[in-house]
């Protein structure tokens, strides 16, 4: 061809395939066979004929095309054959990347970005399966903006998008969400998102949820695209069950089975290791001691079980009035401990007595039995490094100011003031 850049000339590069701009070179190559004549052009086949060895033929017209055809179609199958090997190597590549993980968090972030590159598009998600609640949680987002994360959490409907693909052993594709029928995803919609796919995610025969990618344009995904999902979310389903299970399994380990609190031997640890934190970066740490008044008459008077439900429900106050920074666990029986990061002094006693009346207020079943008409605490602190420079010294402080507080009347918090002396 005349043209270096022409289609055909750089498929034939790509083919190793000899190529000229100048006819008359070609005529003269040695142990040549034949010569496929694209030009279409007349004078130019002849001015060919007349230059030919003996034994070599020219293919021009009807042929011509024929064969040009044949070697393009092989060079696409080769480039298809190629681009199959590559993405089934990605896949081996990335099964064995999210294996040596054990963190859920990267598991999932991970499963989105190769799901992602693997079928092109520019955003993704996972979501897991929270069976008992009968709700997805988000697991990690790809490509949206930042309100996308807004939506941790949302129900199944019977007969919605969630339950459809969850349904579905293929990968659910929709190359239009404006066509499909009830398609009402207000977040989608927002995003601007337009086609989707989507796999179910399954581990040991338990759906754990749902792996999607998606497109800001109509798109049509090509049943293989539909086959990497699918293949991909087989793989990953499998390493993210086990990490739900290894992270629940660690979980159990260090939380408190009837509160959800963390539990004594978890609690011990971590300040301890606060502690050293504190000394080493130079900064105030508080350690809290805080029991149920009267419990024992409490549960004397309405039983165990309900002594139970009102140590899940001070539990849950504890959380909703802490930090998140803050570690609350339960140290034993009705007393629970927490450890307050980097701060100390007024600010401490202002948070303590705002849990305090959160206790003091709440409608506790049974609560007009104990004194006062009110389920109550009493709360004890002590703090590094005004206080004690030690786990221990801490403890053995917060517990005296707790004794201090019940000894006053109880439903009072009180401050150690006891300094440290080296």
């Amino acid at each position: 061809d005349r043209d270096a850049s022409a289609q055909g000339m750089e498929l034939a590069k790509r083919l190793k395939i000899p190529t000229f701009l100048d006819y008359q070179e070609v005529a003269q190559l040695p142990h040549l066979h034949f010569i496929i004549d694209t030009s279409g052009d007349k004078e130019t086949g002849n001015a060919l004929a007349s230059l030919r060895k003996p034994h070599v033929e020219i293919l021009g017209g009807v042929t011509a095309r024929f064969m040009w055809n044949h070697i393009t179609k092989r060079g696409k199958k080769k480039e298809t054959l190629e681009e199959m090997l590559f993405q089934y190597q990605s896949i081996y590549d990335i099964g064995l990347k999210l294996s040596e993980s054990q963190n859920l968090s990267r598991i999932l972030f991970y499963t989105v970005e190769d799901a992602t590159r693997l079928v092109h598009t520019p955003s993704g998600s996972i979501a897991l399966f929270d069976e008992p609640a009968g709700e997805m949680v988000l697991g990690a987002a790809k490509g949206f903006g930042k309100d996308f994360s807004n939506t941790l959490r949302w129900p199944l409907r019977r007969g919605g998008l969630t339950s459809t693909i969850l349904n579905s052993k293929e990968p659910l594709i929709i190359p239009n969400v404006l066509e499909y029928p009830g398609f009402d995803n207000p977040t989608m919609l927002t995003e601007g998102i337009r086609s989707v796919m989507a796999t179910r995610l399954v581990a040991e025969g338990r759906i754990i949820g749902i792996l999607y990618v998606d497109d800001f344009t109509v798109r049509k995904f090509s049943p293989r695209e539909a086959s990497l999902l699918s293949l991909l979310g087989g793989i990953a389903a499998n390493v993210i069950n086990k990490a739900v299970l290894l992270e629940n399994a660690l979980k159990m380990s260090i939380t408190d089975d009837l509160t959800g609190l963390y539990n004594h031997r978890h609690f011990m640890q971590t300040l301890a290791a606060e502690v050293k934190r504190a000394e080493r970066y130079r900064h105030d740490v508080t350690m809290v001691m805080l029991d149920i008044d009267n419990f024992k008459d409490y549960n004397d008077t309405h039983g165990h079980p309900k002594g139970n439900e009102v140590l899940r429900k001070v539990s849950a106050i504890l959380r909703a009035q802490c930090r998140q920074v803050d570690m609350v666990a339960r140290y034993g029986g009705e007393e629970f401990a927490i450890i307050m990061s980097e701060t100390s002094g007024e600010p401490v006693r202002a948070a303590l007595n705002r849990l305090r009346e959160a206790v003091a207020t709440h409608p506790f079943e049974g609560r007009d039995s104990q004194p006062g008409g009110q389920i109550t605490i009493s709360v004890g602190v002590a703090s590094y490094p005004s206080n004690s420079k030690t786990a221990n010294g801490l403890i053995e402080l917060a517990d005296a100011a707790l004794y201090q507080a019940k000894g006053a009347g109880k439903n009072q918090v009180v401050i150690s003031d006891t300094p440290y002396r080296g």
